[in-house]
C-alpha cells in the first residue's frame, strides 16, 4: 500500500492536471480503505448523516468487505441510508449485491423500491423480468412508472399484456413508456 501512496503522492505534483485529479481521487480511495473499519462502525452505529456520508464514502470501492458493509446498510431502519447503500450497490457487479438489489424491490419505501429498479434496470437482464412485472401492481406511481420502463427495456415479449394494459388504462406518463415498450417488443 506504501508504494500505491507514493507512486499517487508523487502524481500530485504532475504538471497535468487531469493526472493530479485522478491521483487525488485513488489517494482518497486508499485513505477509505485504511479507514474501513471506523467507517463500518459509523455506519452501522452512527446518527444517519454519517451513515449516508459512509456509505457514499463506500462509492467506487469494491471487495467482498465492501459488499457486506453495504448489504447491512440496505437494511438499516432509515429509508435514507438503505436508499443510499442500493445506489452505491448498483456500482457494483457482484453476484451477491445483485440478490440484494433484487431484495430491495420488496421494501416497504418507495424511494428504496425505486432505487433497486433503477439499479436493476441497467442489467437489461430477462432473468429479472418476473420481479418486475411484480412490482408493476406497486401503490406507488413513481416505482410502477420506473418499472414499466425497466420491463421495457428488456423487450420480452412475455410482458405484452401487462404492457397493453398500461398503454391503455395508465396515466400519461404510463401509457407512453408502454406504448414504447410495446413498439420496441421482440416479436
Amino acid at each position: 500500500m506504501d508504494k500505491r501512496k507514493e507512486t499517487l503522492i508523487a502524481a500530485l505534483r504532475d504538471g497535468d492536471e487531469a493526472v493530479r485529479k485522478t491521483a487525488a481521487a485513488a489517494l482518497e480511495k486508499i485513505e477509505v480503505r485504511e479507514r474501513i473499519d471506523h467507517l463500518a462502525k459509523k455506519i452501522e452505529s452512527g446518527e444517519m448523516i454519517e451513515k449516508i456520508k459512509g456509505v457514499y464514502a463506500l462509492n467506487g470501492l469494491k471487495g467482498p468487505k465492501i459488499t457486506e458493509i453495504l448489504m447491512k446498510a440496505a437494511k438499516d431502519p432509515s429509508e435514507d441510508v438503505r436508499a443510499a447503500a442500493v445506489r452505491v450497490l448498483s456500482n457494483l457487479s457482484d453476484g451477491a449485491a445483485l440478490q440484494q438489489l433484487s431484495e430491495a424491490l420488496q421494501d416497504s419505501s418507495p424511494i428504496v423500491v425505486r432505487c433497486a429498479i433503477d439499479a436493476l434496470a441497467a442489467y437489461r437482464d430477462p432473468r429479472l423480468l418476473g420481479s418486475f412485472m411484480k412490482v408493476l401492481k406497486h401503490t406507488d406511481t413513481g416505482v410502477v412508472e420506473r418499472a414499466i420502463e425497466a420491463v421495457g427495456n428488456i423487450g420480452d415479449k412475455r410482458s405484452e399484456e401487462a404492457m397493453i394494459y398500461f398503454a391503455v388504462k395508465g396515466n400519461q406518463r404510463m401509457r407512453g413508456l408502454a406504448m414504447k415498450a410495446l413498439g420496441e417488443m421482440d416479436r
